[in-house]
């Protein structure tokens, strides 16, 4: 009987030695196919001293999840992958017509922000196309960096001609004016003096060529100093772009606050939102909208005349303003009537018998005055 209990343990023992000698690689395989070729992987061996798999020792490595071959193709050498689908083209929205009226924006930074928010404001009007000019410091102090009486001398006369000029022109001409033989210092009445001269080419301009001019007022920055400058420059501008036959558009008071900087403010929608950006100077998305906002109410009255008027207005060339008959705004005197002006009725008439003497005027036959039907 202990025989046969030794025996039964030692049968016992060799069947369990069998079992954890047995390799987890002649189990499971992993076949690799490349293409029309395959390949065999083995699985990573259990490393463990014999003794620690006997009796489940240590960390062994994972199992396959399940039993038998698992097949993993990939791409065979040298095969390349599907070229990408190119991006899809992205029409523009609303896209202009060919013969779409053009409003040339020229100026400083401040006037390629205002640029920016019309052609938010005209996205949706097929038949007006915005133009933008502009060079950052640029502007009538000093032509180094463009000669703008120059530049619209020549685009007013190359095609499609713009239906309409817009300026903002000055945030950066607080410096002396350079001239031949000396330098003008800012500010002076000298200064003013030539300022005011090369304002008064660019609308002498615009004039010439039968466009109309607008120009924006300028608007306070962060600098104390800088407001300053920008508040008598904006003066000389008020007062010589009327005068000259332009039009003025104040945006001042819209973007300040009792006449000085603000960077937050109510937008075109009345929710209080930032209008200047961070360097105290150019404005935000919201800004430039709220500030085209401005001179869109100005633009209508241009952008809405007839496309035939418009067209003959195209064509006219010459000294003199332009006038248009239907509109109600229009006129080319500069002064009221005087008495001296009237040539007084004729004694006799209907008139003189009406305004002079004072009488009223004779019936007549069958109409509803007459004294007769009363």
């Amino acid at each position: 009987m202990p025989f046969r209990r030794a025996k039964a343990l030692t049968v016992l023992v060799v069947a369990t030695l069998i079992a954890a000698g047995t390799p987890l690689h002649a189990q499971h395989r992993i076949i690799v196919q490349r293409g029309a070729a395959t390949e065999q992987a083995e699985p990573p061996r259990d490393n463990r001293p014999f003794l620690m798999r006997l009796f489940g020792l240590g960390q062994p490595e994972p199992a396959p999840p399940t039993a038998g071959a698992k097949i993993i193709k990939v791409p065979p050498p040298g095969q390349q992958r599907k070229a990408a689908r190119p991006p899809a083209v992205v029409k523009p929205q609303n896209p202009k017509n060919d013969d779409a009226r053009v409003v040339l924006v020229i100026g400083d930074r401040l006037a390629a922000d205002l640029g920016r928010g019309l052609d938010v404001a005209y996205a949706d009007r097929p038949d007006v196309r915005i133009e933008t000019k502009t060079v950052d410091d640029a502007g009538l102090a000093t032509t180094d960096d463009t000669n703008w009486k120059a530049f619209l001398q020549k685009r007013l006369t190359d095609k499609p001609r713009p239906a309409a000029v817009v300026a903002m022109i000055g945030r950066a001409d607080g410096r002396p004016i350079d001239l031949p033989d000396r330098t003008v210092e800012f500010p002076s009445p000298e200064w003013e003096t030539i300022y005011k001269a090369r304002l008064n080419e660019l609308t002498r301009v615009a004039r010439e060529h039968a466009v109309p001019l607008l120009w924006v007022g300028l608007v306070p920055v962060a600098s104390p100093q800088a407001t300053n400058d920008i508040t008598y420059i904006d003066g000389v501008i008020r007062v010589e772009a009327n005068e000259k036959g332009a039009t003025y558009i104040d945006v001042w008071e819209p973007f300040s606050q009792n006449g000085a900087f603000v960077a937050s403010g109510p937008d075109l929608d009345g929710q209080v939102r930032q209008l200047r950006l961070k360097d105290g100077v150019g404005f935000t998305r919201s800004g430039a909208r709220k500030l085209a906002f401005y001179v869109q109410q100005n633009l209508g009255t241009v952008l809405n005349v007839a496309a035939e008027t418009a067209s003959l207005m195209q064509q006219i060339s010459g000294d003199g303003p332009v006038l248009v008959l239907n509109d109600p705004a229009a006129t080319g005197e500069d002064k009221l009537i005087a008495s001296t002006d009237l040539v007084p009725p004729k004694p006799g008439s209907a008139l003189h018998r009406l305004v002079v003497e004072g009488l009223p005027l004779e019936p007549v036959a069958g109409r509803f005055d007459s004294a007769a039907l009363r």
